[in-house]
């Protein structure tokens, strides 16, 4: 039987992430890039319906993997995951702009028009590292001692 919407278990994972905003060497919350923290988001549980708008495209993608192994077997959604982790994997330094049109072909993203398409990346902050002091540390050659 196919599942057109995510289980509940789902918000109980959103809650155990709560803490990825953390800094992760201090355990501290980092409000110019998570926005200011308050106890209220932590006590009150967002609505049953947010969880399922959350992971939507993810349960779309998953009834389209059990639709094509109930009618091409079980290779069929094996050859797209492998080829979606191959498109995946990262080819430049993760501060550049990157654009995959092999993965929205996959996705089948590639007929449609979305928010990221016309207005860029949703994420500014990537623009303020260095381009330099990131292939450092991806490579390996920066000190961990150094100081900033």
């Amino acid at each position: 039987m196919f599942k057109i919407l995510p289980s509940s278990h789902h918000a109980s994972l959103k809650a155990q992430a709560s803490g990825a905003d953390a800094h992760s060497q201090y355990k501290v919350h980092d409000t110019m890039r998570n926005g200011i923290h308050t106890v209220r988001s932590d006590v009150i549980a967002g609505h049953p319906l947010e969880a399922h708008l959350e992971n939507w495209e993810l349960t779309q993608e998953q009834l389209k993997l059990d639709m094509a192994r109930s009618i091409y077997g079980l290779h069929q959604p094996l050859r797209l995951q492998m080829e979606k982790h191959l498109v995946n994997q990262p080819k430049r330094l993760s501060v550049l702009k990157q654009s995959n049109i092999a993965q929205d072909i996959l996705s089948g993203k590639d007929s449609t028009i979305d928010f990221e398409d016309f207005l860029g990346d949703q994420d500014p902050s990537l623009f303020l590292l260095d381009v330099h002091g990131c292939a450092e540390r991806q490579f390996g050659l920066s000190r961990t001692g150094a100081p900033l």
